[in-house]
């Protein structure tokens, strides 16, 4: 991954955590300039491939379609988890962040994202009154951690 887009991915991350904290709420346009940085690391990556998207997006739509059936079959009615249980932007979060794991990896850092961001706000809670939870934020977070091992401490904690 090149310096430069590395420092960009970064700093769009820091932006996110810092609004979806503060504001339970990102803008439009970091999504969209996450996801450019990501396609730029992407594309001067020799391991990442455009099917791994593609599996990627995929993966993400049968999780949302998932809790949809179970939140609806637990209801009893139709259930919408958009902006009830789930922000879009949190939505849009992951699919920004696609390109920049290969379908394996995506998996375990959606699996361990989601675990870090419930332990986090668990542990927030104590300290902060906090009725929603921030997940976009929690999980820029995370993937600014994961880049940091990845450069500074050359470990891959995805393989």
């Amino acid at each position: 991954m090149g310096l430069t887009a590395t420092i960009i991915l970064i700093g769009v991350l820091v932006l996110v955590f810092i609004q979806d904290f503060k504001n339970r709420a990102i803008h439009v346009m970091l999504p969209i300039g996450l996801l450019l940085a990501a396609l730029v690391v992407n594309y001067t990556s020799n391991h990442l491939r455009l099917l791994d998207i593609a599996y990627n997006i995929l993966f993400v739509l049968i999780n949302l379609f998932g809790l949809m059936l179970y939140l609806s079959f637990k209801e009893k009615h139709f259930i919408n988890p958009i902006d009830t249980y789930l922000g879009l932007g949190d939505i849009v979060f992951f699919l920004a962040v696609t390109p920049l794991f290969n379908f394996k990896s995506f998996i375990l850092f959606f699996i361990f994202g989601l675990l870090f961001s419930l332990l986090l706000h668990i542990g927030l809670k104590w300290m902060i009154k906090i009725n929603s939870i921030p997940l976009a934020g929690y999980l820029s977070l995370f993937l600014m951690l994961i880049i940091v091992d990845r450069h500074l401490l050359k470990i891959n904690p995805f393989f």
